[in-house]
C-alpha cells in the first residue's frame, strides 16, 4: 500500500470511492507491506492538510487511528544493494525514488500493490507486478 492509496481511505475529504472499494476487499489476513519511508510520507500528507489549512494540527492527529487499524508490516529492507535496486526501478520506468521503494517491496513479496499513482500504475504494469483494481 503505498501513502497515496491509504490516505484517500482514511482522510475524509480526500477519501475516494473507488479506493475505499478497493480496500473492502483486502481480508484481513492478508499481508499489508509499506516500506520504511511510508510513514514519512503520511507525515507529510498530514502536514500538507495542516499547511493548507484544511485541517488544524489537533485534527489531523484524530486521523492516526485510522492509520493504525490498517495493521500494516513495515519492510525494513536497507542498504546499498536495496538502493542499487531503487536506482534500477527509477532509471527504467522514470519513477521517484518512492515511488520504486512501493515498486520493488510489491514485487519483492510478490503482493498486489494499492496504488492511485497513475505512473506507479502504469511502471506495476511493465514490472509485471499486479494492481489492486
Amino acid at each position: 500500500m503505498d501513502a497515496s492509496f491509504v490516505g484517500r481511505v482514511i482522510i475524509p475529504d480526500e477519501k475516494n470511492p473507488y479506493a475505499e472499494k478497493m480496500y473492502l476487499t483486502i481480508k484481513n489476513e492478508d499481508g499489508k507491506y509499506v516500506p520504511c519511508l511510508f510513514f514519512y510520507e503520511m507525515a507529510s500528507i498530514f502536514m500538507k492538510l495542516i499547511r493548507n489549512k484544511r485541517y488544524n494540527h489537533d485534527e489531523a492527529v484524530t486521523l492516526l487511528p485510522s492509520l493504525a487499524m490498517i495493521h500494516l508490516t513495515v519492510d525494513s529492507e536497507t542498504g546499498p544493494a536495496y538502493t542499487e535496486k531503487l536506482l534500477r526501478l527509477c532509471n527504467n520506468y522514470n519513477l521517484s525514488a518512492y515511488d520504486a521503494a512501493y515498486l520493488e517491496l510489491a514485487g519483492r513479496k510478490k503482493a498486489v500493490l494499492c496504488t492511485m499513482d497513475e505512473r506507479l500504475i502504469a511502471a506495476a504494469a511493465l514490472y509485471g507486478v499486479a494492481v489492486l483494481q
